[in-house]
């Protein structure tokens, strides 16, 4: 059971993080309950390409990340598409968690020392240097550490909503925006996807498939959820003054503490990504790249700390440009992968078929909807 909950809470704290404090803006933008009905497609829709990563890691006899399955299973002429994908992916969500990470510790500090001005560089070095020091462990090791912070998280994630609901406006709640339809999409990409710890999951629970199957299952809908209620009480509270990350439109309409408290469920959010996320390039680095442990270790842990000092700070436009890019070209290759995969399987499943190809359509009709949007 314990390894059950670990595997479940990797998963779920790798896919929780600075994306959710997007997704009320964006709800004000396009209507609550519209992206609400957005939220639920697009849960489903990561889900299925969660569970079908699944599948490619368990038929596969050797541990790998996604350009190694790649390789194995579409040859030579994918793994450039697929390596560009997850460099660019996991560097750019690395960037995003500790520019937006320094930013919570930022808030919380001057709440304790009503300290006020730009995020000092001191912040961006301590929160990177925590995760490098937590990454130093072995995998089982780092994956109770993320589990630990994930209960921390998600309970902070459900008693802020439970503090925000009396305050809710249902007004706040009424009106469809179709016209910008496609607000929430990038943002929803970015803030469900968390596949690429699925091989940890693995390795932390063996190659049982019901157990595999059921983690990936809870710890894709965890955050889902969690990520509704957020939603609901922040755009009740606020409308369509809710402010792109949500706590300053908050600070706004309530005053007191409600920044300094949000900032620490954000921070929790984002450490407990930044961890698995930074262990899970370490790994691909090792595996797929033959680099060695402590340059693999060095290279995830500096590279977002240099981008960072090149100008790269810009959270939305980092987080939008990793959420279409990258999750849009890992969702066809999963489905390449899988789609070959059961052609070598004796047993025919047709709605499983039908169902991929049904999630392929969305994911590429969003995001060739959400390039349109951006290119206006």
């Amino acid at each position: 059971m314990m390894r059950f909950l670990k595997a479940v809470s990797v998963l779920a704290g790798m896919v929780i993080g600075a994306g959710m404090f997007a997704i009320p803006f964006a709800f004000a933008q396009t209507g609550f309950w519209l992206g609400t009905a957005e939220l639920g497609v697009l849960s489903l829709a990561v889900l299925g390409l969660h569970l079908l990563y699944g599948e490619i890691v368990l038929a596969t006899p050797s541990y790998h990340r996604m350009p190694g399955y790649v390789r194995l299973h579409l040859g030579r002429f994918a793994v450039g598409v697929s390596w560009a994908s997850s460099l660019f992916g996991i560097a750019g969500t690395l960037l995003a968690y500790l520019v937006v990470g320094s930013l919570f510790l930022q808030t919380i500090a001057s709440g304790w020392t009503q300290a006020s001005g730009g995020v000092p560089l001191w912040w961006i070095f301590a929160l990177a240097g925590a995760v490098a020091t937590i990454t130093l462990f072995p995998l089982r090791k780092e994956a109770a550490i993320n589990g630990v912070l994930t209960v921390f998280e998600i309970a902070f994630l459900t008693a802020l909503p439970l503090l925000l609901v009396p305050h809710v406006a249902f007004p706040h709640l009424a009106g469809i925006r179709p016209e910008n339809f496609f607000v929430p999409f990038g943002v929803l990409l970015f803030a469900l996807s968390g596949g690429s710890v699925i091989p940890d999951m693995i390795t932390v629970l063996g190659r049982n498939k019901r157990k595999v199957r059921t983690a990936i299952i809870i710890g894709s809908l965890i955050p889902a959820a969690l990520y509704f209620f957020f939603a609901y009480a922040v755009v009740g509270v606020t409308g369509l003054a809710t402010s792109e990350e949500a706590i300053a439109g908050l600070q706004r309409a309530m005053g007191g503490n409600i920044a300094f408290w949000a900032s620490i469920a954000g921070f929790l959010a984002v450490f407990t990504s930044y961890v698995a996320l930074s262990a899970n390039f370490q790994a691909m680095l090792r595996l797929d790249m033959g680099v060695p442990h402590r340059a693999a270790w060095l290279g995830a842990s500096a590279i977002p700390f240099l981008l960072y000092l090149a100008g790269f700070q810009n959270f939305i436009a980092i987080a939008s440009a990793v959420g279409i890019f990258a999750f849009g070209v890992d969702g066809i290759l999963f489905f390449l992968m899988g789609r070959k995969i059961r052609k070598k399987q004796t047993a025919r499943r047709p709605l499983a078929s039908l169902a991929g190809y049904g999630i392929l359509f969305v994911i590429i009709a969003g995001v060739l909807a959400e390039l349109l949007r951006l290119a206006r």
